[in-house]
């Protein structure tokens, strides 16, 4: 297809859409975001990667070479096997990278054959492999669920790999998902892996306060991977991998809290710049910073986030922060017997006194818990929406891509098909394209991936045998989101039992059918009549 052709075909089919998949956001939840928790690392960390079929063939020596210590893989998305993980599961493991698996996991299908295949895949983990990972994300593919539906399906995938390699599973996770769409403290001793860009301590869903790894990019570029790789960190030094790996590593529980011996506790923050009186920002932060505790003396502070930590015997104690350039400013905080407490401090610009008992009060204990919040999971999804206004187009091309993700359906008039979940056969080596010129092709589930710039995307698809097809997608940067394309096959195939009284009521072609499931509330793109046939068919069965 030509590109004016194309163009001709998205105007066309944009006239077909109707307004069931809206395509506006609801409006974020200001004050979840200020009561959420942010943990930074305890202390070192440990550089790796997760990889999966769309890194192609990866050189693990020149990863390896190039400091990746450990490498978490793709073992398949739903009843999809990645091909390339029995490749990159040895390599890894022969280069001497610490690996472990994870199951991109989907809700409308069955948990149990779900963890069966990546059980299957891994082939009985090893002496020195990660706990496995249930990846769960993308509210839309939840949404026709009850949150205990959500939680008894995850435990159940859960179950099913505990039962079979003796390992607790680990939950990959972001804040705005799990609390949205599973809201379940259930599952608080398990190991956290979170994903946020942009902030060097995310925010963590509830009721995590302490993460185990922390996805920090998709943007990433590594020896060894041609073009974008996911980067993560890990929560500890080597040896706490080693005892990670070994399934004796349990901090807090195993993903929940901090602690300390008896008699003590923690105190740690971060040092920032104040903008405003009771700030709750800490985006800005000060590494050139020294912090002293009273009755202790001077503690140091990480270069790059400005974060400090100091185990302390239980009490009150007296903050004290200072900066070329910055006001110092000074705090009260208590540590608890086996607590955590967050003591940040705000410092304000120039000399003109301290601002640390209301800045530093309120950004320690809510900005403190929260900094960085714009920068990573909302930030794509408020930032991210440049130039909507319902209507398609506001693409940000100066703005990093985002990811789409989905499955190219055949409607064939089965009522068990459903692009609003992506449930129906997939349509082999589809061919998916985007308004502003990217492609993408299906696999031979009809499973594609597709990077594109921001923006509201009429995204559409085409296959030999079957009519185009398009959907409305909005696309945020450094996001991933989840979007289904229907395609009807040509009326020169055979299309299902409805088809000739398709053609008798309506006199015309079934045309183009699509769905987004991207943000928004999923809603199906047919034509009326198609709507009303299926209706009318239903009714009589």
């Amino acid at each position: 297809m030509t590109r004016s052709g194309y163009a001709l075909w998205v105007f066309s089919a944009a006239l077909l859409v109707v307004s069931a998949c809206g395509s506006d956001l609801p409006p974020s939840d200001y004050a979840s975001m200020d009561l959420a928790v942010v943990a930074c690392a305890d202390g070192p960390t440990l550089d790796g990667i997760d990889v999966s079929k769309w890194q192609g063939t990866i050189d693990w020596d020149q990863v390896a070479a190039a400091g990746m210590v450990f490498a978490i893989i793709r073992t398949g998305d739903g009843y999809y096997e990645d091909p390339k993980f029995e490749t990159n599961w040895s390599e890894a493991r022969r280069v001497g990278i610490v690996r472990g698996a994870y199951h991109y996991f989907r809700p409308s299908l069955d948990p149990v054959t779900q963890a069966d295949i990546m059980i299957r895949k891994m082939g009985g983990l090893q002496a020195g492999d990660l706990p496995p990972v249930i990846d769960v994300e993308d509210e839309s593919l939840y949404a026709g669920f009850t949150q205990s539906q959500i939680e008894a399906k995850i435990e159940a995938f859960m179950d099913r790999i505990q039962s079979q390699t003796g390992r607790k599973v680990m939950i990959y996770a972001g804040l705005y998902f799990w609390n949205d769409a599973v809201g379940s403290d259930k599952f608080a001793d398990h190991h956290l892996w979170v994903p946020q860009y942009g902030p060097t301590c995310p925010n963590l869903p509830d009721p995590w306060t302490r993460w185990s790894f922390f996805q920090t990019s998709s943007h990433g570029r590594v020896a060894g991977i041609s073009g974008n790789v996911d980067l993560d960190l890990f929560n500890g030094d080597m040896d706490d991998l080693v005892a990670l790996a070994e399934g004796s590593y349990d901090p807090g529980g195993g993903g929940g809290g901090g602690g300390g011996a008896t008699g003590s506790g923690t105190l740690k923050g971060v040092v920032f710049v104040d903008q405003g009186s009771g700030t709750a920002d800490t985006s800005w932060r000060l590494p050139e910073a020294t912090v002293s505790i009273s009755g202790f003396g001077q503690v140091p502070v990480r270069s790059g986030d400005a974060y400090f930590a100091q185990s302390l015997a239980a009490g009150s104690y007296t903050v004290t922060a200072s900066a070329a350039g910055y006001a110092t400013a000074s705090r009260s905080c208590s540590v608890s017997d086996g607590g955590e407490t967050w003591c940040s401090i705000g410092l304000v610009p120039g000399g003109g006194g301290t601002g640390g008992e209301t800045g530093g009060e309120t950004g320690g204990e809510t900005g403190g818990e929260t900094g960085g919040e714009t920068g990573g999971e909302t930030g794509g999804e408020t930032g991210g929406e440049g130039g909507t206004g319902g209507e398609h187009g506001g693409f940000d091309f100066d703005a990093p891509p985002g990811l789409v993700i989905g499955y190219v359906i055949a409607l064939t008039g089965d009522p068990d098909t459903d692009p609003r979940t992506c449930v129906g056969a997939g349509v082999p080596n589809a061919r998916v394209l985007a308004e502003t010129g990217e492609t993408a092709d299906a696999d031979e589930t009809g499973y594609f991936e597709l990077w594109t710039v921001p923006g509201k995307h009429l995204l559409g698809g085409e296959a030999e045998g079957y009519l185009g097809g398009a959907l409305d997608c909005e696309v945020f940067s450094d996001q991933t989101v989840h979007c289904c394309i229907g395609l009807v096959p040509d009326l020169g195939a055979e299309i299902g039992p409805w088809h000739d009284g398709f053609e008798e009521e309506t006199g015309d072609e079934p045309v183009q059918i699509g769905c987004s499931t991207a943000g928004t509330a999923p809603g199906l793109l047919l034509l009326p009549a198609l709507v009303l046939l299926a209706l009318r068919r239903r009714e009589q069965a």
